[in-house]
């Protein structure tokens, strides 16, 4: 919950950053997405394997439905931006960025989690 808190207020607040503290990197905010919602989509798995401490539980469905839920909330996200915001804006390249996110976290996250809690596959 905290990382969804975290992503919804940097993504539907007026000014979360002040304008001089990012770096002036081109398409910076596109990296920025990737990261938050791959990281959501680690984050979502690492908590379902972990409340299922036993045996390795991120199957490919398992792991499938997580990327989906994310990418409705990733797009859900966008339409609050555009609805909800005077200050920002919906963009379907924020979505891409995001999709791209969470197609990266998809099979990297696994490995990660079970190497972490120390889970045999």
């Amino acid at each position: 919950m905290a990382v969804v808190a975290f992503i919804l207020y940097a993504t539907l607040a007026a000014h979360p950053v002040p304008d001089n503290s990012l770096p002036v990197i081109p398409h910076i905010d596109k990296l920025i997405h990737a990261i938050m919602m791959g990281g959501l989509t680690g984050a979502i798995a690492f908590d379902y394997q972990r409340a299922r401490r036993g045996a390795s539980v991120l199957t490919r469905r398992v792991m499938l439905a997580i990327a989906l839920g994310v990418l409705i909330f990733s797009a859900a996200d966008e339409i609050m931006q555009s609805a909800l915001t005077a200050e920002r804006s919906g963009d379907p390249l924020d979505l891409l960025a995001d999709t791209v996110g969470i197609l990266i976290a998809l099979p990297a996250a696994p490995p990660a989690i079970r190497r972490i809690l120390h889970i045999r596959s």
